[in-house]
């Protein structure tokens, strides 16, 4: 069963990766909720004379566990975060390419590891689990990393419902054909039974 595994992984990896590209470079999902900055070169001049480093800045600031127990302090926070404007500031490191082969790399290994964990665990079906149920279990499992993950981005983060409903659809387009070839390779052979012994 372990290479039927481990060539499912493989597969099931390169086609959520190339599915990907399609979701984003044939679909545009995502990529058309995303805005430009109005007036860049201003705002970068503003990141560049704050020295703002790689990392993930929020804004208004984060409350402090003292602010927490000062009711009329939190009171006050939660109206500015509400009259806005608010949201996340994601700096990239500097000097990487946008695309580049690393970047690429790391998005085909984390596909594989995925696409491996799910067909390990399609592999501890019984051999009465047909292979549609099969496809579905490892749709599902995208699915549930949908709602664990990126829906939970929306609701605490903010990020775009149109954003989150692309991730959506990007998961459903990516894990049903990963699915497809999972489970057309990790199956079992039902076990011949033996017939009872005829007594003389």
């Amino acid at each position: 069963m372990w290479p039927r595994i481990l060539i499912a992984g493989l597969l099931g990896g390169i086609l959520v990766f190339l599915m990907g590209f399609v979701s984003h470079a044939v679909f545009d999902l995502q990529g058309r909720t995303m805005l430009n900055v109005p007036d860049q070169s201003s705002f970068e001049a503003y990141i560049r004379s704050h020295e703002l480093k790689h990392g993930l800045y929020v804004f208004p600031d984060i409350p402090t566990a003292a602010d927490q127990k000062d009711a009329a302090k939190m009171a006050t926070i939660n109206e500015r975060y509400k009259a806005g404007p608010s949201g996340l500031l994601l700096i990239a490191h500097t000097g990487e390419d946008m695309m580049g082969p690393g970047t690429l790399g790391k998005e085909l290994a984390t596909n594989v590891i995925a696409a491996l964990i799910a067909s390990w665990i399609v592999s501890l079906f019984s051999a009465e689990v047909g292979f549609v149920r099969r496809c579905l279990a490892v749709l599902l499992m995208g699915v549930f990393a949908w709602f664990s993950i990126a829906a939970s981005y929306g609701i605490w983060y903010r990020f775009p419902h149109d954003f989150i409903h692309d991730e959506f659809f990007c998961t459903l387009l990516e894990w049903s054909v990963a699915g497809f070839a999972i489970a057309a390779i990790v199956r079992r052979l039902p076990v011949a039974r033996a017939s009872p012994a005829k007594s003389p």
